[in-house]
């Protein structure tokens, strides 16, 4: 944590072009999700409108770390106080909540959480903030009842990549649903480089929702298909 705020308070205002040299300390999830969030802003797109390591739109002047306690689910969780405001001396304290997940070597950060939980609007997390910001980029299908986002989440340069986001809207109702799936392709003849590109598939319990590369919405149950719609890519 110390290794994360030192940098960050000395980085200042450069701190998204430098991400890159504390990319170990992250994740691999939430560093590629931070890097597209910060491309966006430099391509003038929307963007995170505060600073991911203090939960504010301000500057950081300091920082201490309160506590750390293990979860029971196995994470851990470090409590920062980060001292933020328009200048040194108009600072007030900002408690940020590091998630961390234990690696093969490390604890990793897995998520950010701001606030105590205890104030109205305290719990909002870094992760749900990228998942929504960057489900509005990517490959749009219309199709007569859906608007479906599909958006590879996995560095740049990867083929097969198994962490794709799906965001279907229904036309009519507005009602939405979010998913995350892989990529699929047909192999090659050794049977294991990917060769054809097919579509994605993305797993709803029993479900199965197929958005093919030709521009068709599937989805099915138990082999059973209970809807399919053709639509056209926005591309």
């Amino acid at each position: 944590m110390t290794r994360l705020y030192d940098w960050y308070l000395h980085a200042g205002d450069a701190y998204r072009d430098q991400l890159q040299q504390q990319k170990q300390l992250f994740v691999p999830a939430l560093y590629v999700d931070l890097q597209a969030a910060f491309s966006m802003a430099r391509a003038g797109k929307a963007s995170l409108d505060f600073g991911p390591f203090n939960g504010v739109q301000v500057s950081s002047y300091g920082y201490q770390l309160q506590r750390c306690r293990l979860e029971g689910d196995g994470r851990l969780k470090a409590q920062v106080v980060v001292r933020a405001g328009l200048g040194p001396q108009r600072v007030s304290n900002q408690i940020v909540n590091l998630v961390l997940r234990r690696s093969a070597n490390a604890w990793l950060i897995n998520d950010i959480v701001y606030g105590d939980g205890r104030k109205s609007g305290g719990g909002w997390s870094l992760q749900s903030l990228l998942d929504s910001l960057l489900d509005s980029e990517g490959e749009v299908l219309l199709t007569p009842g859906f608007r479906v986002v599909v958006n590879r989440r996995c560095p740049e340069g990867v083929v097969v990549c198994d962490r794709v986001s799906y965001l279907g809207v229904d036309r009519q109702s507005g009602a939405s649903l979010r998913l995350i799936g892989k990529t699929l392709h047909v192999s090659c003849a050794d049977g294991v480089t990917p060769c054809r590109f097919l579509g994605y598939e993305f797993r709803h319990g029993a479900y199965l929702y197929m958005v093919w590369d030709d521009g068709r919405l599937e989805v099915s149950r138990s082999g059973t298909i209970l809807l399919t719609q053709q639509g056209e890519w926005q591309r």
